[in-house]
Parts: C-alpha cells; sequence; structure tokens
C-alpha cells in the first residue's frame, strides 16, 4: 500500500541566541500546507507566434503556513510569542513520521491568536509561519 500517515509529525524551532536547545513543539493539532508558487513575467512581443501572450517563470514565494497546538500553558506559548514580538527569522523542521523525510525552512511567526474560548472548547494556540527563501525537502530513509 502507497501512502505515508501523517501522525507523529514534528515540528522543530532551531535555537537562537541564549536558548540552549531546539524547541520541538508539542500539542499540535495540525501543520497547515506549504505551497510555493511563482510569479510570471510577460514576455510577449509584437511578434509573438499565432498572436499569443508568452511568459517565463518569475520569482517564487514559499508562502505560509498555519500552525494550530493544543495550549496547554507549558512555557511553549510564551517562548512562541516572545519569538512572534521579536520578529525573528528561525529555522523550522518538519520531520515526516519514521524519518520518511523532513522539510527545512527559514521563517517568522507573522501571526499570533489565542483560539476562541468556548463552553465545550479546547484552549488553542494559533500561529502562521511566513517562508522567507526556498524551503528544503530531504527524503529520508
Amino acid at each position: 500500500m502507497a501512502g505515508t500517515q501523517t501522525m507523529a509529525t514534528s515540528l522543530k524551532m532551531t535555537k537562537s541566541g541564549d536558548e540552549t536547545e531546539d524547541l520541538v513543539l508539542k500539542h499540535l493539532q495540525s501543520i497547515g500546507e506549504q505551497t510555493t508558487e511563482t510569479e510570471e513575467i510577460d514576455v510577449t512581443t509584437l511578434d509573438s507566434p499565432n498572436r499569443a501572450k508568452e511568459f517565463i517563470q518569475g520569482t517564487k514565494d514559499a508562502g505560509s503556513i498555519d500552525i494550530v497546538a493544543n495550549n496547554c500553558f507549558d512555557g511553549q506559548v510564551a517562548q512562541l510569542q516572545s519569538v512572534f514580538n521579536s520578529g525573528e527569522v528561525r529555522e523550522w523542521t518538519e520531520v515526516y513520521p519514521d524519518n520518511k523525510g523532513k522539510l527545512v525552512y527559514s521563517a517568522y511567526i507573522s501571526s499570533f491568536t489565542f483560539g476562541e474560548a468556548t463552553t465545550d472548547g479546547l484552549a488553542t494556540t494559533n500561529f502562521t509561519l511566513r517562508l522567507t527563501g526556498a524551503p528544503v525537502y530531504t527524503e529520508g530513509e
């Protein structure tokens, strides 16, 4: 059977400054999709064949990734909010189950939200990673 289950995917924020260890995020509900898109550059000229527009690929934009985590108030939230407030670009690594592969990218936290509180709800922290540069995927074992 082909396919890889995503349960047990992890997300790590690489340490910076005086931090002593990387932060492996806990209690994640979801790691959103990562999509890279390109700009297009119009290279149409008056003598383009068949009077058709012509394009070449422009710069790439790796987009943003939305993260949702259970808010367990264990220090992780405060650390993430501190990184958000600093605007610092960090290295992030998604590792797929059984080391099947990993996605490494640089990003800053562009939004930080405490989820809605409801009578039967679960406290969540939602944040968005804005990628800068190109993500690098590496096959695992």
